[in-house]
């Protein structure tokens, strides 16, 4: 996988993460807002997938 293709899948998670929870911080312009470094591909696969398991509703 290119690192265009990374960061394409990425900002893909990023969309599906702002709509599941539109309070969070997700998107790089966010997370610089509040002090935190931005998400990694790791880190957000990681992320929409705890957020879609039914075991955390």
């Amino acid at each position: 996988m290119s690192k265009q293709q990374r960061e394409e899948e990425r900002q893909a998670i990023i969309s599906q993460l702002q709509k599941l929870d539109r309070h969070g911080v997700w998107t790089d312009e966010q997370s610089k807002n509040e002090g935190y470094p931005r998400m990694t591909l790791r880190e957000a696969r990681k992320k929409l997938e705890e957020m879609l398991d039914p075991k955390n509703h």
